[in-house]
């Protein structure tokens, strides 16, 4: 299953379990409204952009194409080895159920009267649910490899809207040292002080390069992951979608049935285990341990002797009985094995159902968590949406204040550069809310 959270359980000898189904249907409170506004507001740093005298805006590739964060998962999808691996492991399992149907025939024949459907049946049963399990799984996978995308794309439009701001910010700084060398040359200013703002630039600069560094290699991951080359053919897309999540009625049974279904097949597998074992022990298995060990037949009692003390030995009756003995003995150890795998099964299922019951607890906690997490920062998204409309008027204000000579310009760019953060912290907020929105509708995925 899961290491730690994200690999919960390892299945026993008996027990496969793979995790995999369908994704649920899952409620949510559409707000196409808001949906918009912060589709408007995610667009304010580039509109900023306009509005500001140093530096390059975003956008400015223009020979570029925009991914769509859609596109880049399809692409991820369709270029993912491990993803089609699931088609084939879906083959394999039809194919075992075939052999498995032939073995389970033959079988029968040996067995004859003592034929026992409940107990033959189950490695056939067993297969099919793994191979239902496998397409779950695949499914499951989709919204996985969705998930990391999603991560990946928007820490890279984080990113980037960093260096554009640090780029500007780098212009303004320059800026600052010329008035400070004009300042300089009237004796206004002092050579340390021109020292200092060289070393700032210089930093300014060197963390510009660690960060189209860290850029770069991001860029190249995702080129290996979805075959699309964000250096030379794509940009980013920088609009972001925000929904207001709701669970309607109980969130107990909301995240109950996420949990039924993320959980599946790993509760039938364990279920038709659990009857199998319980089919074993009827049938006797343990009988085994009350009889007694077969012993070998002695030559001696083969042996007569005539009336004249001649001693003949019927090697035919030795021969029969002996392979009797040999009979006795290899279903004696045949069935001794068989009692050790049944206790080793009933013991590896006692474990997983512990374990699975204990990660079915863990991640409803987990997810009861997020929630309340979820809803606490709506209530943050909507408080900085009106600061940053706040912000917005003060800067109307200001931009007025340079048309009319009374601010430089230098310093309404600053003023611009530092309510980016703003922005910034917005689309922060609106990707971990969206995160947390996910892991609740499709648990499954917090294995990524």
């Amino acid at each position: 299953m899961r290491r730690n959270i994200k690999n919960l359980i390892a299945v026993g000898i008996l027990v496969s379990i793979i995790n995999s189904s369908t994704a649920p249907v899952f409620a949510t409170e559409s707000t196409s409204t808001e949906s918009e506004n912060i589709s408007r507001q995610a667009q304010n740093h580039t509109n900023r952009v306009e509005n500001v005298s140093v530096g390059q805006g975003i956008h400015d590739d223009v020979d570029k194409r925009v991914l769509k964060l859609t596109d880049a998962i399809n692409a991820a999808i369709s270029n993912s080895d491990k993803f089609a691996l699931k088609s084939k492991q879906i083959t394999y399992y039809r194919n075992k159920e075939d052999l498995q149907e032939k073995s389970t025939d033959f079988n029968k024949s040996l067995a004859g009267d003592n034929y026992s459907s409940d107990v033959y049946d189950y490695p056939y049963d067993k297969l099919e649910l793994q191979e239902k399990q496998t397409k779950q799984s695949r499914d499951f996978m989709e919204d996985k490899i969705s998930s990391d995308i999603t991560n990946k794309y928007n820490d890279m439009v984080l990113k980037q809207i960093d260096i554009d701001k640090s780029k500007r910010n780098l212009e303004l700084k320059k800026n600052d040292l010329t008035y400070l060398k004009g300042k300089l040359s009237l004796g206004m200013a002092t050579e340390n002080q021109v020292t200092d703002a060289e070393v700032e630039l210089k930093s300014l600069q060197d963390d510009i390069t660690a960060k189209e560094n860290a850029l770069s290699d991001a860029k190249d991951y995702f080129k290996v992951l979805t075959d699309l080359d964000l250096k030379n053919t794509y940009i980013l897309d920088y609009n972001m979608d925000y929904e207001k999540f709701k669970i309607d009625g109980s969130v107990e049974e909301y995240i109950d049935d996420k949990l039924n279904s993320y959980f599946e097949y790993d509760d039938k597998i364990l279920d038709l285990t659990k009857d199998y074992l319980k089919d074993l022990k009827d049938e006797g298995i343990k009988d085994i341990m009350n009889k007694e060990i077969p012993i070998a037949p002695k030559q001696s009692d083969y042996v007569t002797t005539d009336a004249n003390g001649n001693a003949t030995l019927d090697s035919g009756g030795l021969a029969l009985a002996s392979i009797t003995y040999e009979q006795k003995e290899l279903k004696y150890y045949t069935d001794l094995k068989n009692y050790e795998a049944y206790l080793d099964g009933k013991y590896s299922y006692d474990e997983s159902k512990v374990k699975l019951d204990d990660t079915k607890k863990n991640i409803k906690n987990i997810l009861k968590q997020n929630y309340s997490t979820l809803l606490d920062i709506e209530n943050k998204i909507d408080n900085l949406k009106e600061q940053v409309n706040s912000t917005n008027t003060k800067l109307k204000f200001a931009k007025a204040q340079v048309d009319m000579g009374l601010m430089l310009q230098n310093d309404y760019d600053k003023q611009v550069i530092a309510s980016e953060e703003l922005d910034t912290a917005l689309r922060k907020l609106i990707y971990i809310h969206n995160n947390l929105r996910d892991s609740i509708q499709k648990p499954w995925i917090l294995s990524n």
